[in-house]
């Protein structure tokens, strides 16, 4: 797996992919949406929060120590 990184407006639940990333129509992907805290409501944190928790790589309580 590797990654890429674009930035889109997401209209109508809709992100179209960037013309130079013709070459990922029609695969499958595990997508991350970063959204900007001033356009993130309450119940979108805290889904957000609640989807890092199943993670399991994300999940080591001991890391969060250095970004308290």
């Amino acid at each position: 797996m590797y990654a890429i990184e674009f930035e889109a407006d997401i209209q109508n639940g809709v992100v179209k992919i960037p013309p130079e990333y013709a070459r990922l129509r029609n695969i499958h992907a595990r997508v991350v949406v970063m959204v900007g805290e001033s356009k993130a409501n309450a119940e979108v944190m805290a889904f957000s929060r609640h989807s890092a928790n199943a993670i399991e790589e994300w999940q080591d309580e001991a890391e969060d120590d250095v970004w308290t």
